[in-house]
């Protein structure tokens, strides 16, 4: 937050405090509040929020723990109410009655279940501890504030000393490789849990998951924008970028994250031993309900044939995931995400894929919307594993 006031007694005012070096951003919160008194209700307005449509119109509410419920839970939706408010100029407004039930709690009010950079480098941290022979952690580069950017290599055995280059008996031809990333947009923290989910069924003893590292290496950077998800931004990097609009021609300084990221996509694109065959950017959405894809538009209907089996697959897999939703997408404001512009480097091979979540709910044919959990979050991440399974036709 960047303010707040009292109102009176029970209301108070408060203001979001706007991505840094870049104000037209101002969705993102994440607060705490000591010192309340047993069984005071209060009625609490986050006062300057940047965007009119939000999934708060249609039953989102947010989040809160406390020192002694440490889960995350959702206020009741008919506590919350989302508007244009008059006496805030016509400012989108967000309002919420709460009742605090002990004096000693520290209670945390959240837009999304939060997944920070600490978070991360401590998960990390314990997977180098488990020396696994087919996991590996890399610095790809530092950023503006020289926090790290991880890369993360799971494959077969060997990949802790050899990398992506590894090549397990018994398997010909070029090894093939899936590029994950999240968090280009540090406020879509459920990009991270989906990633989370992926990595912790890839790391696993599940024999499906042996199978799959056997046969594919899986390149993943599980957050881009460190420097923004410390800072508590929404959408932008510390330099007030949107990083997820700098893939065409991105700075070695000012873009480090992207033109690190975008050369080892290059490197491996050009590689003979080796088939980039998909690079999916995992997002967050404050709009829609499920989880969907944004796909590039091709004129040759057999390249696009191909571009939809591997979502039928996980349409097929996972209930949260939805096909019909998904959007055949060439939006001139989409120029310069990685989605349309790293085909134009990596080659047709190559399937590019935003795979979007919704920050509320998804929603199965004939049954009412069901709120996402971190679990729900990860388990795509594991389905999205098991699709390649069957993507690359893995049995043995």
């Amino acid at each position: 937050l960047s303010a707040d006031e009292t109102v009176k007694e029970s209301e108070y005012d408060l203001k979001i405090r706007p991505d840094t070096n870049n104000p037209r951003y101002r969705v993102w919160f994440y607060f705490s509040v000591r010192n309340a008194r047993k069984k005071q209700v209060v009625l609490l307005n986050l006062t300057n929020f940047s965007k009119g449509k939000s999934l708060y119109r249609d039953g989102m509410s947010p989040l809160v723990k406390s020192t002694s419920r440490p889960h995350w839970q959702r206020l009741p939706s008919r506590s919350t109410y989302y508007y244009k408010c008059p006496r805030h100029k016509m400012n989108y407004v967000l309002s919420f009655v709460f009742e605090f039930d002990s004096e000693e709690d520290t209670y945390w009010f959240a837009y999304s279940f939060p997944y920070t950079y600490t978070e991360l480098q401590h998960y990390l941290h314990s997977m180098d501890r488990l020396n696994l022979p087919f996991y590996k952690r890399d610095l790809l580069c530092r950023t503006v504030q020289n926090r790290r950017v991880d890369l993360i290599t799971i494959g077969p055995e060997g990949t802790a000393t050899s990398g992506y280059k590894v090549r397990p008996g018994g398997v010909s031809g070029p090894r093939r490789v899936v590029f994950i990333t999240a968090r280009v947009h540090p406020g879509e923290s459920p990009a991270s849990y989906m990633c989370h989910g992926l990595v912790e069924f890839l790391l696993s003893s599940d024999p499906q998951a042996i199978l799959l590292r056997k046969h594919v290496t899986f390149l993943i950077v599980p957050m881009i924008n460190p420097d923004g998800v410390f800072n508590g931004n929404y959408r932008c990097a510390i330099t007030g970028n949107d990083l997820n609009r700098q893939w065409d021609t991105p700075s070695a300084w000012c873009h480090t994250e992207n033109y690190h990221i975008k050369e080892m996509m290059q490197m491996l694109g050009s590689d003979p031993s080796l088939s980039l065959d998909f690079v999916i950017d995992m997002h967050a959405h404050s709009t829609s309900m499920n989880a969907f894809c944004f796909v590039n538009l091709d004129d040759d209907l057999t390249k696009m044939q191909r571009e939809l089996h591997f979502l039928r697959l996980l349409d097929a897999n996972c209930k949260m995931f939805s096909l019909a939703t998904s959007r055949i997408c060439c939006d001139p404001s989409k120029g310069g995400t990685g989605r349309r512009s790293l085909p134009e480097v990596l080659g047709e091979h190559t399937h590019c894929y935003t795979l979007e979540v919704s920050f509320f709910c998804y929603q199965t044919q004939g049954q009412r919307p069901t709120a996402f959990t971190q679990q729900g979050y990860m388990e795509i991440g594991k389905q999205c594993a098991l699709s390649f399974m069957e993507y690359y036709k893995i049995t043995r």
